[in-house]
């Protein structure tokens, strides 16, 4: 699951206020060559166009549209493909991160299953959105302003992995042994994973209150209300504490507070699409 980062959802705010002072919404790259670096080399190439990276949400991700030209073995997958932004000169950016598609990523388990689907296929175009990762580098909103002055291509590496010879055999197993009487007796386990001392109910409930008036501060923003700057200082810091409270979330919570927690995150997203 993507681990949850307050302060890239709070970026909204910013955005709004922003926008104020810079029209700037989108950039268009192109393709610096067709060619895949990396583990998928002669097995994808990137079909020569213009592309266009804008925000979605509260990320910035750019739209590729890609081509497989040779089936992926059995025992292999791909694991990570990543565009790098370039300059006029065919440098990378200065501090500006990298847009990928990996494994892993639940927010992109559609465009994982297109990667794969073509992959077993060997043929045929599809359109992908990489996201812009943050890590170590500026923030999305710092990356547009950047980029749609400096980004004129981009290149695209790959990693691909090897499956185990023995993923299907372990695959049933678990599939027959989960009908077992200790996994009864897991299932049984109402609150949970680990043991960690959190109260998951009560992170969940502050998550979601912080989520609500969140949501009206962006509409407040959004109707030009400069007051909402104020709010807004308070709001950075209940981020970073809850940040600190949904650090394991991924590990700890039950298969239900994770559904919650996906609804949270779902009801702030539609309310930013919205605006």
């Amino acid at each position: 699951m993507k681990q949850i980062n307050l302060f890239s959802i709070i970026a909204l705010f910013a955005i709004l206020f922003s926008s104020c002072g810079s029209s700037v919404t989108e950039f268009t790259v192109e393709n610096e060559s067709t060619d895949f670096d990396g583990d998928l080399y002669s097995y994808l190439e990137v079909v020569d166009g213009s592309y266009k990276a804008s925000m979605v949400g509260s990320d910035l991700k750019l739209n590729v549209k890609l081509e497989a030209v040779q089936t992926l073995g059995d025992n292999v997958e791909f694991e990570e493909i990543r565009a790098e932004l370039l300059d006029e000169s065919g440098m990378p950016l200065s501090g500006v991160g990298t847009f990928y598609i990996s494994k892993g990523l639940w927010a992109a388990s559609s465009d994982n299953d297109k990667v794969d689907n073509a992959l077993k296929k060997g043929s045929g175009e599809f359109a992908v959105q990489l996201i812009y990762s943050s890590w170590g580098a500026c923030s999305d909103i710092e990356a547009l302003k950047i980029a749609s002055k400096d980004a004129k291509s981009f290149s695209i590496t790959s990693k691909t992995r090897e499956l185990s010879s023995n993923s299907s055999s372990s695959s049933s197993s678990s599939s027959s042994s989960s009908y077992s009487d200790d996994d009864d007796d897991d299932d049984d386990e109402p609150v949970t994973k680990k043991s960690s001392g959190k109260n998951w109910d009560k992170v969940l409930a502050d998550y979601e209150s912080y989520t609500d008036k969140y949501i009206q501060l962006l509409k407040k923003a959004n109707s030009g209300d400069m007051s909402a700057m104020t709010e807004y200082v308070s709001m950075l810091e209940k981020a970073q504490a809850l940040q600190e409270s949904l650090s394991d979330a991924d590990d700890e919570m039950t298969p239900a507070q994770l559904q919650k927690f996906m609804k949270i995150q779902q009801k702030l997203i539609n309310a930013a699409s919205n605006l």
